[in-house]
């Protein structure tokens, strides 16, 4: 029996108009008629009935948004559209059982754990993440918390408190095994030189090659690949990328300098925090030709229609013109890399078993482009001298807590310091100088 049927809806910015009009955004159909609220929320509603769902919707209001007559998003819009997914997950759940929110025990959540723990991702193929089934666990431990404070439940759950890798956390006591979040040997590594290389080919050509010792651009750049490579330089997430405004990378001076020495630029991080990341001047030069050639190209026929030219750096490529010249967003890059993984992949299981044995157990994904970033920093600025590399890498990365770097990089460091050192330190001159 299908009882909430969810889908998430986001609120989006007012039009212009609208702005200068002083509309609000606010409907019955959002749970809460007559409270602004602000672009970026997200929260869940019935496909049948176009309703809010609830209790889903007060704790993501209780959650992701301030406590004002005219409320702004706590986090960023990245950030409660995953609260939304993890609630939506348990949802669907709950269809699949035709239970409702209220009537939840220990023995479905048990059912619950199992499944996230046995699951297949639609995204990865393979079983979730530790980090993703803690995530979405956590999210769940804090919607029964909130719901059972408010006496929403008709069960109750004894509440204890759990040590993790980034310290106290609070959790269900009901019977739950979950897999260790962050484990150095597991979860966070640097991908093998060959598989950046092998995927990386599949996103499009190489941004330079060297003609008569130099270094020199490219034609032919395409946007996956450029983004992927700001992912490998310079550490930034998919969001970060995605965002990237297309001025930021034309005002680079990058004239005159060594296409090895970095430039700063800013970036928005989570929260809307805006910080700056030290990009190779090489690659700051492929972003601007990419900007003058293939986004001016994509762009033509939108500007010639009277449309506005939205500013970001990286648009879409594709044959629907309904799309074409668009922003990327997150998704559509994980959807890129994750065919250019596959199409990998399947090269290499026809030609080399070894070698797609070994990238086959490697988790390819666009954030481990982050995590590969940060481990080769960490080895080479150590290598270098800095007496604390860590904090470097906390400042590029945005990590606004320094534990935060500490517990996912400095524990992979130690598991896999001889590793990290004799293969990656090797190949830094050669593939990040």
């Amino acid at each position: 029996m299908t009882i909430y049927d969810a889908e998430i809806r986001h609120v989006k910015a007012p039009k212009a108009k609208d702005q200068s009009a002083g509309k609000r955004t606010h409907s019955k159909r959002s749970g809460d008629a007559g409270t602004p609220l602000p672009a970026g929320f997200s929260f869940l509603v019935s496909r049948d009935t176009a309703m809010a769902i609830e209790p889903a919707f007060e704790f993501l209001c209780y959650e992701t948004l301030t406590r004002e007559k005219r409320p702004s998003l706590v986090c960023s819009p990245a950030s409660a559209k995953g609260w939304a997914e993890d609630l939506i997950d348990f949802h669907h759940y709950l269809d699949a059982r035709g239970r409702t929110f209220e009537l939840i025990d220990e023995e479905l959540l048990q059912g619950y754990a199992y499944d996230l723990n046995n699951s297949i991702s639609p995204v990865t193929f393979r079983k979730f993440a530790a980090s993703t089934i803690r995530r979405r666990w956590s999210t769940l431990t804090k919607a029964i918390r909130f719901c059972q404070s408010r006496g929403y439940l008709k069960n109750r759950f004894a509440i204890v408190e759990v040590q993790t890798p980034q310290g106290t956390a609070l959790n269900l006591d009901v019977g739950v095994k979950l897999p260790g979040l962050n484990e150095a040997d597991e979860h966070v590594t640097a991908l093998h030189i060959d598989t950046l290389n092998g995927v990386f080919d599949q996103l499009g050509p190489s941004p330079t090659h060297v003609e008569d010792g130099e270094l020199i651009i490219n034609d032919g750049l395409t946007g996956p690949r450029l983004m992927a490579e700001l992912c490998r330089h310079a550490g930034l997430r998919r969001a970060e990328v995605c965002d990237l405004k297309v001025q930021t990378v034309l005002n680079a001076i990058t004239n005159g300098k060594d296409n090895f020495v970095q430039v700063a630029i800013q970036v928005m991080g989570k929260g809307s925090k805006k910080r700056k990341v030290p990009v190779p001047v090489w690659l700051l030069n492929a972003l601007k030709r990419y900007a003058v050639e293939e986004r001016a190209r994509l762009l033509g026929p939108r500007t010639a229609r009277g449309g506005m030219d939205h500013g970001f750096l990286f648009v879409q490529r594709t044959k629907n013109s309904r799309y074409k010249g668009e922003p990327v967003t997150p998704e559509t890059l994980n959807r890129v890399f994750a065919r250019a993984r596959d199409e990998y992949l399947k090269k290499l299981a026809s030609k080399d078993d070894i070698a797609y044995e070994r990238a086959s157990r490697e988790r390819i994904t666009v954030h481990a482009l982050r995590h590969t970033f940060a481990l080769h920093t960490y080895v080479a600025r150590q290598t270098a001298g800095d007496p604390d590399p860590i904090k470097y890498i906390q400042l590029v990365l945005g990590h606004a807590m320094r534990q935060t770097t500490e517990s996912i990089y400095l524990r992979s460091c130690e598991a896999h310091y001889s590793e990290l050192e004799s293969e990656i330190l090797q190949r830094i001159n050669a593939s990040m100088k």
